[in-house]
C-alpha cells in the first residue's frame, strides 16, 4: 500500500521539534554562556533576530511554497539547513561574542529556512490529504 496519510502524524512532530527544539536549543545558548562567555544580552539578542526572521519570513515562504512543485525538496534542504546551521553557530561563535555579526547572521538565515519547514510540511499534507482531510 503507498498511502502516505499513517506517516503523517509522524513526520509533522519530527519537523515540529526540528524548528522548535532544535534550531532554538537552549543548550546552544548554554553553550554559548559558559564556554564563550557570551551574556544574556547577547543570547537574547540571537533569539530576538531568530524569532522576527522567522515569523517576517512564513508568508512570503508560503505563497513561494503554494506555486512550488518542489516541496518536498524544499523542505529536505530547509531541514538539512537548519540542522548545519545549528551545528555550525556553536563552532564558529568567538569568545565574548567577538564574531557577534556573524552569528546574527547564522541565525537570521535558520529563522528563515526554519519557516519552509511549516509551510512546506502544510503544503504537502493538504496535497496528500485535500482539503477535506485537513482538519
Amino acid at each position: 500500500d503507498n498511502d502516505a496519510r499513517p506517516i503523517l502524524p509522524k513526520v509533522s512532530f519530527f519537523m515540529g521539534d526540528l524548528r522548535d527544539g532544535l534550531a532554538m536549543v537552549n543548550m546552544s545558548s548554554s553553550f554559548l554562556m559558559s564556554s564563550k562567555k557570551y551574556t544574556e544580552k547577547q543570547i537574547g539578542i540571537l533569539f530576538f533576530v531568530f524569532g522576527i526572521s522567522q515569523v517576517l519570513s512564513m508568508a512570503p515562504v508560503g505563497y513561494f511554497f503554494d506555486y512550488s512543485n518542489n516541496k518536498i525538496r524544499l523542505v529536505k534542504f530547509a531541514s538539512t539547513a537548519t540542522v548545519a546551521i545549528t551545528l555550525l553557530t556553536p563552532l564558529l561563535a568567538k569568545p565574548y561574542g567577538e564574531n557577534m555579526a556573524l552569528i546574527i547572521f547564522l541565525r537570521i538565515i535558520q529563522g528563515i529556512t526554519t519557516s519552509f519547514l511549516p509551510s512546506g510540511l502544510n503544503g504537502i499534507t493538504l496535497g496528500i490529504v485535500g482539503s477535506t482531510g485537513f482538519t
